[in-house]
């Protein structure tokens, strides 16, 4: 009797948008603002139409202070007759705003742990994540690139913004005292 006692394939660490560990990790509902398919799990999202309601994916007007957390993956999706797994306009998503996650990549993207997180917010990389480019947000990577994802852990402040505006000014680009 045959008995297979090796296998050429091995399970990943993690899948786009999936919850890295059990750290505590606020998630909110939001509408997808985007059409059919556009959408991904573990793509960055910002403010849509209506704040605090729908998300959309960044473009090159987006600021680390719109960034409103990362699609998570809550495999509740079926998938279609084409046989993939897609969010749909207007669908509720869950969005984390804090917490430890694996995300998309920007291509050729290769962060190290400890690299500062930034979120890509111009073209085909629009949503995805690198250690440089687009702009910062509070975060630092936990982990290194594994197949296009890796893991991040993202502080729910953002600190950048936080400390370039004054309490009364937000949105300016006045630094504080300034």
């Amino acid at each position: 009797m045959a008995v297979q006692t090796s296998y050429s394939f091995a399970t990943g660490k993690g899948i786009a948008g999936g919850i890295f560990d059990m750290f505590h990790y606020p998630v909110d509902s939001r509408y997808n603002e985007e059409e059919n398919g556009k959408l991904r799990f573990g793509v960055g999202v910002v403010k849509g139409s209506i704040p605090g309601s729908n998300v959309i994916l960044p473009t090159s007007d987006s600021k680390s202070a719109d960034f409103e957390g990362v699609v998570v993956n809550g495999f509740s999706n079926q998938q279609d007759l084409e046989g993939k797994v897609r969010v749909m306009k207007n669908q509720n998503v869950g969005v984390m705003r804090k917490g430890r996650i694996w995300v998309v990549l920007a291509k050729d993207a290769e962060p190290a742990y400890g690299d500062p997180v930034h979120l890509i917010v111009e073209g085909d990389d629009a949503g995805c994540f690198a250690a440089e480019g687009g702009v910062e947000i509070a975060g630092r990577f936990i982990g290194a690139a594994n197949g296009g994802i890796a893991p991040i852990e993202l502080y729910g402040v953002d600190v950048a913004a936080a400390s370039t505006t004054t309490g009364g000014n937000e949105g300016s680009d006045t630094p504080i005292g300034g």
